[in-house]
């Protein structure tokens, strides 16, 4: 017989079981080959993501290692160090002893210019002594001076381990092309402990592990000393280093499979190396699979039951979920349907109430998670630290020590530290007004140490009633530094930034910044307002006024935030409006 004839002669109940079957087997099999394709993408996204936070990480060592370079380079020549180690026999004490101090100060500056140096030393034999950053010590004996040369010279990576130490010696005159001893000799000792911290920082989850490795000098940094997984990850990095400078692999281990990602550094002639348990990837994945096994024999029973029934006056129900399912598709999430009968669709109404209360809290998790997202933010703004302001009010504290003018190096470390000492207290998303206003300040007068000749601050006095007044951190300082980079970056002479604080009648505080600059066209001016009335969009703002304009307004609501207009100097004129009832 045909199959034709065969369905014909079917009775209803196996007619539906054999459409079922015909439906389920091959999203069965559809589903089994997604399983294994997700396992594949997962691992594929994990091995992608290693490599990413290698690289990244091999970048951020680099250039940090890279600073410590150039400032040695710049020590190097430095005329206190150079006068120190060849006619400080014949100056007078006074005189040798101002230069040691000096010659510490840059030690000093060295020193904490970088997370990763413990100590910076100055070894002059002339004088007899080793130099450190708040103290001195005896001098280097002729054989570590020896055994310095002699590392100096077969090095192939800046940074050498002796004894136990992980050091950056700069060696004058350089060992490689003099026999002579050394007149000086500038050394960087590296923080072990602050290195170990910084991979510890490259895993995400327990059982991963990461590890810093220099084969040549044999030796090599750990996040977690005692994992037997160490030695075994060595030598895989140390058989694929040699040939290539970036590698994936897999390493079995007492039955485990690890995933092993390294990349070597070039500069540094080590490499950096993050490995994971397969089962940290993949685990969840494998009791999917089980789970999906014994869900698909469910299934089956549940099609063979649900055949029997479905032919008994299905029309009405499924008509009446169709028409709630168009009400949930417009958006109506607060409804709920009711079945008379106690059969299967009074459960399918069940889930399908219990699918619509679910999707209301999910998208109110989403809504909140993107509040979290939004307070990270704001968390990685407060920890950003523009480089060129760092580099520039270094150089500037540095031009003042070189002039001796003491009085100026002291105003601008105190605004220095008073400065970082803010930006990198992060753990609270808000601060008092009063901390924001003189965070500010210390800003503005690290800006005028560099701008006297051409611009001038103007601020007034802090309106002391609002010192208890609580606001979002870091709302002041970016349109102050706005003026400086946009409004007044091309004035030459007679710049202009003011800065005040005003109570108005209904009790809200009022913080103007404006600058004389002329560089603000009409047009910009009113994009820039067109953007503050526009709902915000994160994909084009992260930073600045736009920024500044969405906090205040999570904080404060809609009726806060910022105004901008042409200020009557000429150039930006920013209102900053708190209410200054609600304190901490």
């Amino acid at each position: 017989m045909s199959i034709n004839v065969i369905l014909r002669k079917m009775t209803i109940f196996p007619k539906l079981l054999l459409t079922f079957l015909v439906a389920i087997v091959p999203l069965f099999f559809v589903s089994l080959q997604m399983n294994r394709m997700g396992a594949e993408s997962v691992r594929k996204e994990i091995l992608t993501s290693m490599e990413s936070r290698v690289h990244s990480n091999m970048k951020s060592l680099e250039a940090e290692m890279e600073r410590i370079i150039r400032l040695h380079q710049q020590y190097l020549v430095d005329d206190d160090l150079a006068k120190l180690s060849t006619i400080s026999s014949i100056l007078p004490y006074y005189e040798v002893m101002l230069m040691q101090q000096r010659v510490q100060d840059k030690l000093w500056t060295l020193k904490n210019s970088n997370l990763f140096i413990s100590e910076a030393k100055a070894y002059i034999p002339l004088i007899g002594k080793t130099l450190l950053s708040l103290t001195d010590e005896e001098g280097m004996t002729i054989d570590e001076v020896a055994e310095l040369q002699e590392l100096s010279r077969k090095q192939v990576s800046p940074i050498v381990y002796w004894k136990g130490k992980l050091l950056i010696n700069s060696i004058y005159p350089n060992p490689s092309y003099s026999t002579k001893p050394p007149i000086y000799i500038l050394q960087s000792e590296m923080d072990q402990r602050g290195l170990q911290t910084f991979l510890g920082h490259m895993i995400n989850s327990d059982g991963e592990g990461s590890l810093l490795i220099n084969e040549n000098q044999k030796w090599a940094l750990l996040n977690d000393p005692y994992d037997p997984a160490v030695d075994h990850v060595k030598e895989f990095v140390k058989s694929k280093s040699s040939e290539e400078s970036f590698g994936q692999g897999t390493v079995k281990i007492n039955s485990r499979d690890y995933y092993v990602t390294f990349e070597r550094s070039q500069l540094l002639n080590m490499d950096l190396v993050i490995y994971v348990p397969e089962e940290q990837i993949l685990g969840p994945l494998n009791k999917y699979r089980t789970w999906f096994w014994i869900l698909s024999g469910l299934s089956l029973a549940v099609v063979i039951a649900f055949s029997y029934w479905i032919f008994r006056l299905i029309h009405s129900p499924l008509h009446k979920m169709v028409r709630a399912f168009r009400r949930v598709e417009k958006g109506e999430l607060s409804l709920s349907i009711a079945h008379e009968n106690d059969d299967e669709f009074q459960y399918l109404y069940g889930q399908f109430n219990s699918m619509v209360s679910k999707l209301r809290l999910s998208i109110q998790e989403v809504y909140e998670s993107r509040i979290m997202a939004q307070q990270s933010e704001l968390k990685q703004l407060q920890s950003q630290i523009n480089p060129h302001f760092l580099y520039n009010t270094y150089f500037m504290v540095h031009r003042m020590a070189d002039a001796h003018d003491v009085d100026n190096v002291v105003r601008a470390t105190k605004y220095l530290g008073e400065y970082f000492l803010y930006i990198t207290r992060n753990s609270n998303d808000e601060a008092s007004l009063m901390d924001e206003w003189n965070h500010t300040i210390a800003y503005i007068e690290i800006q005028q140490m560099r701008f006297h000749n051409r611009i001038e601050a103007r601020i007034t006095d802090f309106l002391q009633k609002n010192h208890s007044v609580c606001i979002p951190r870091l709302i002041l300082q970016p349109l102050v530094e706005n003026a400086y980079q946009h409004g007044l970056k091309s004035k030459m002479a007679g710049g202009i930034i003011a800065m005040s604080m005003s109570q108005q009648k209904d009790g809200v505080t009022v913080i103007e910044v404006e600058d004389n600059g002329d560089e603000l066209s009409d047009e910009e001016l009113l994009q820039i307002q067109r953007k503050l009335a526009s709902e915000w969009n994160r994909s084009i703002e992260k930073t600045g006024i736009l920024n500044v304009h969405m906090r205040m307004r999570l904080k404060f609501g809609d009726a806060f935030g910022l105004i901008v207009s042409r200020s009557i100097l000429g150039g930006l004129k920013v209102q900053v409006k708190i209410p200054t009832t609600i304190t901490n």
